[in-house]
């Protein structure tokens, strides 16, 4: 049985992702609405998305632009609130990203409950908000000191370039390896962006038994050759109105999303 099983009940996972608005402490936060509206938010794409039939859900704080690599305490603060009274709402798997702190997001799906983590584990990068320096070994201990249960999905693409020259499937091959990923993750260049099918494989080459993700620019037009290509997808701005990040989610176009998705899904058995 693979992770994905274990934890989704099917062999490629179908996730929705939802994004909280800027938190307390971020340029963007809304002081007049406040937490209301970050709570309210949260809770109607996670609806969205359960009702449409995902298998599981990702929330991130994607409106906290720019990122930062040490979120502070608010961040831990206001993720951990909201994800605790969305999820308790829901009968899913769920599991959160921080961008773009991976102890932060360990500590806060070590306190939620989360069945995973989405986060850069290994290797270093360099993005919009800098250098990725993510501390394997440091992650891995901590997040055993607080929920070994929990697994760990790796960010190896996406979003940064990975320095030195290292090949992606080294990457992936080094973050199950070395960095004991229970899956790894790859994106495109932005939130949105399709993943080039080349590092989809290069991907699976490294990563043996673990499976892959396609964490950015899967839709409707795509979906046969991702899910092809990837174990599992996680989904987000192909489904929100306007395919805007920022906006909320379409019930509709989660629907019809998974219509199309879970028909290729059970032929591709």
């Amino acid at each position: 049985m693979t992770v994905f099983e274990e934890l989704f009940k099917v062999k490629k996972p179908l996730l929705g992702m939802v994004h909280f608005p800027p938190l307390p402490g971020s340029p963007l936060y809304d002081a007049g609405a406040g937490m209301q509206k970050i709570r309210d938010t949260a809770l109607r794409d996670a609806e969205a998305l359960v009702k449409a039939g995902f298998d599981g859900i990702v929330f991130s704080n994607e409106g906290d632009r720019p990122y930062l690599s040490k979120v502070d305490h608010a961040t831990v603060a206001a993720m951990s609130r909201v994800i605790s009274e969305t999820s308790a709402t829901f009968d899913v798997p769920f599991g959160l990203s921080v961008l773009a702190d991976p102890e932060a997001a360990v500590a806060i799906g070590a306190a939620v409950e989360a069945d995973f983590v989405r986060i850069f584990l290994s290797w270093v990068f360099v993005g919009d908000w800098g250098i990725v320096d993510p501390d394997a070994g440091k992650i891995q201990r901590l997040k055993s000191s607080l929920s070994g249960k929990m697994k760990v999905f790796a960010n190896i693409s996406g979003h940064t370039e990975p320095l030195g020259g290292r090949k992606l499937e080294d990457i992936a091959r080094g973050a199950v390896k070395f960095g004991l990923a229970d899956a790894v993750c790859l994106a495109g260049t932005t939130a949105g962006s399709e993943i080039a099918e080349d590092d989809l494989r290069a991907a699976r080459r490294g990563a043996g038994d673990a499976p892959v993700i396609a964490g950015t620019g899967v839709s409707v037009e795509n979906a046969e050759r991702m899910l092809s290509l990837a174990d599992g997808v996680i989904m987000g701005t192909s489904i929100k109105f306007g395919r805007d990040t920022f906006k909320p989610v379409d019930p509709e176009k989660a629907a019809e999303f998974i219509r199309r998705a879970k028909d290729i899904r059970d032929r591709l058995k």
